[in-house]
C-alpha cells in the first residue's frame, strides 16, 4: 500500500512539473532589437512591441510569458531544439526551418533612405554600387534581386549604428524599418533632412513555432484572431508610433 502511495505522489510531482511546463509560453527575441520594437538590458527585455506582443498572446493562451534572448543567427536552433516555443515579427523567407508559420500579425515596412545632401534616388536601381546601411545577419531579398551583384552591404550590429553612419558621412543609404524610424524622428534621436522614402519591402509578418512546442498551430492562430477583433493588437501598434 505504501509503495502505491509513492507511487501516486510520484505521478503526482511529475504531472504538477509537466502542468508548470505548459503554463508558460517562452518566446525568443533577437539581441539585435532596438526600440520600439524591444528595449534590451543584460539579455532582459524591459519593453517594446515583442514584450507587449508576446504577454498579450500569453494570456490568451492561458499562458506566462518569458523572453529568450539570442543572437539573430541562433532564433532557428532556439526554435528547433525546443528552448523556445515561438518568435515573432518574422517572415518564412528570413527565417528558414520546420516551423509552423501563423497567420499575418502585423505589416512591418523597410524602407531605403538617403540624406539631401546626396542625389536623390527615384528607385532601387539608382543605388547600384553605392554603401547601403544594413544589419549584420538580416537578409535583404529585394535589394538582392534589384542589384545583384552591385549590392553593396555595409553591415552594422544594429540600425541605430547605421543611423549613426549616415549622419557622419561614412554611408549614402540606409535600409531600416520604417516603424523604426518614425519612432527616433519623433523623439529627436535622429533630425537629418531626408529625401522620400523608398520603399524596399512590404512585410506582413507572423510567427513561427517551434516543432516542440506544446502550443497548437490552431491554438496560436486563434489567440491572434482575437486580439486582432478586440483592438488590443491594433493599440499596441499605436502605442509605438
Amino acid at each position: 500500500m505504501a509503495r502505491w502511495l509513492q507511487w501516486l505522489v510520484a505521478a503526482g510531482l511529475l504531472a504538477s512539473a509537466a502542468l508548470a511546463q505548459s503554463a508558460i509560453l517562452r518566446v525568443v527575441v533577437d539581441d539585435s532589437t532596438e526600440m520600439p520594437l524591444a528595449e534590451l538590458r543584460d539579455d532582459r527585455l524591459l519593453q517594446g512591441w515583442h514584450k507587449d506582443v508576446g504577454e498579450l498572446l500569453a494570456r490568451r493562451l492561458r499562458r506566462e510569458a518569458v523572453f529568450v534572448i539570442r543572437p539573430r543567427n541562433r532564433l532557428p536552433v532556439e526554435l528547433n531544439s525546443g528552448g523556445a516555443d515561438m518568435v515573432c515579427g518574422y517572415k518564412p523567407e528570413w527565417l528558414p526551418g520546420p516551423f509552423a508559420w501563423s497567420i499575418v500579425l502585423a505589416d512591418h515596412n523597410d524602407v531605403l533612405i538617403t540624406p539631401n545632401r546626396y542625389l536623390r534616388p527615384h528607385r532601387l536601381q539608382d543605388v547600384a554600387s553605392q554603401s547601403i546601411g544594413t544589419v549584420l545577419g538580416f537578409h535583404y531579398p529585394e535589394l538582392e534581386a534589384a542589384l545583384g551583384a552591385r549590392f553593396m552591404r555595409d553591415d552594422a550590429p544594429r540600425a541605430e549604428a547605421n543611423l549613426d553612419k549616415l549622419v557622419a558621412g561614412r554611408i549614402r543609404h540606409v535600409v531600416i524599418n520604417s516603424q523604426y524610424l518614425d519612432y527616433q524622428i519623433k523623439r529627436g534621436r535622429f533630425s537629418l533632412a531626408l529625401h522620400p522614402r523608398l520603399l524596399v519591402s512590404h512585410n506582413q509578418v507572423r510567427c513561427a513555432l517551434s516543432p516542440a512546442s506544446s502550443v497548437s498551430l490552431a491554438q496560436l492562430n486563434r489567440a491572434i484572431r482575437a486580439v486582432q477583433h478586440d483592438g488590443s493588437l491594433a493599440a499596441i501598434s499605436r502605442r509605438y508610433r
